[in-house]
């Protein structure tokens, strides 16, 4: 808007100086039905220029009341691109601090200004997902959907999924995970809301096939993911023994692989469950296995 000021005043400059060099001043005449108003050129310059002052001011006015909401300030374009990027980075800043909920709003404002609105959208989604605001941040998704590129899909889609398992909204978030597996299986993001979708459902099957690929991908720290492991095996263990029989237990439990087999942490766990199911001589078997284990790890 300082721009076009600018570049209004030169222009207004010009029609004033040209007539003072040419020491003719001009004149502006003006017929409205039967009234004819005339005048000098420099007075109707003068007039116009207060005429825009007064819409200038008129507009102001409004822009602080409505905050640039206006059909007027839409028209006008006041939000530049530069006052949208400056937004972004005092949004990030905020978000840095820790103040997610000023960090929304500047990254709603600088939407409106910005070439890429959909990525200020996903921004502002994040921090109220982040701020725990699921309302605001499922109406800033849906505004993110309405501009979003093919290249910005696949941020629209995790920030989407961290959404829904915020609202518990399993069954969507699963879809769209699966598919995500499929497309970008070492993706390292993807990997960790799947396991932590599968944590909180209970899958811990799922879990145990995820492994390798958070393994190798290198998603948390190898010891970590070894806890991680552990929680998974014992908690599939007890799943298994509370859901099904003391043959499925059995059946799964000797198709795993060795490494799990000889760990005395997960034969334990057998052994505790298998007493429970009442199969006695199966967890005597693995009694024998684990003293067994034991005394190779003191000699």
């Amino acid at each position: 808007m300082i721009k076009i000021l600018i570049i209004f005043l030169v222009l207004v400059s010009g029609f004033f100086l040209g007539p003072l060099l040419q020491g003719h001043q001009g004149s502006a005449v003006f017929e409205f039905a039967k009234y004819r108003v005339s005048m000098s050129f420099n007075s109707f310059m003068i007039l116009e220029l207060i005429g825009l002052l007064c819409l200038y001011l008129i507009y102001c006015f409004f822009n602080k009341i409505f905050n640039s909401k206006t059909a007027f300030g839409n028209w006008l374009r006041l939000k530049s691109p530069k006052k949208s990027i400056k937004r972004i980075e005092q949004a990030q800043i905020l978000l840095l601090e820790g103040d997610y909920q000023q960090a929304a709003k500047l990254f709603l404002k600088s939407a409106k200004g910005t070439k890429n609105t959909a990525l200020s959208y996903l921004l502002a989604a994040q921090a109220q997902i982040d701020n725990d605001e699921l309302i605001p941040a499922n109406q800033s998704l849906e505004q993110a959907a309405r501009s979003c590129q093919p290249k910005e899909l696949f941020a629209f889609q995790l920030v989407q999924i961290r959404l829904q398992l915020k609202n518990r909204e399993y069954t969507a978030a699963r879809m769209t995970l699966d598919q995500l597996l499929n497309e970008k299986p070492r993706n390292a993001e993807v990997l960790k809301l799947a396991d932590q979708l599968y944590y909180e459902i209970g899958d811990y099957q799922a879990i145990i096939d995820l492994l390798p690929a958070m393994y190798k991908a290198k998603v948390y720290s190898e010891s970590q993911l070894d806890q991680f492991k552990q929680a998974a095996y014992i908690g599939r263990i007890k799943q298994l023994s509370t859901n099904s029989d003391a043959q499925t237990l059995v059946k799964w439990w000797n198709s795993q692989p060795k490494a799990i087999l000889n760990n005395i942490t997960y034969q334990k766990a057998m052994v505790n469950y298998l007493n429970q199911l009442g199969e006695n001589s199966q967890a005597e078997k693995l009694l024998k296995s684990i003293s067994k284990l034991e005394q190779k790890e003191r000699t």
